[in-house]
């Protein structure tokens, strides 16, 4: 009985010490995915933001627009056009 109770003790301590050893093991391997995961997440951010600076410099988007020129494109449009957007306007 006394026997056994020391094994059951040892193999107590034995599963403890595993246990810690394969939690700092998990934790590292967890921390080098998220270590990765934001390190991707960096470069596609970095990508996006390029890509979306090309975007804009393909386009004229600090065009200023005047008045003459969209009275221009409005009159440009056809009549049905015109009435779903003077409709759009009275929202």
């Amino acid at each position: 009985m006394k026997e056994d109770l020391k094994r059951i003790f040892f193999m107590g301590l034995g599963l403890m010490s595993e246990t810690g050893d394969r939690i700092e093991a998990e934790k590292e391997k967890l921390f080098k995915k998220g270590e990765d995961l934001y390190n991707k997440g960096l470069i596609a951010n970095e990508e996006l933001k390029h890509n979306i600076k090309e975007k804009f410099e393909e386009k004229d988007v600090t065009k200023v627009v005047s008045k003459d020129s969209i009275l221009n494109d409005i009159n440009s449009l056809s009549k049905e056009d015109r009435e779903a957007l003077i409709k759009e306007l009275n929202k």
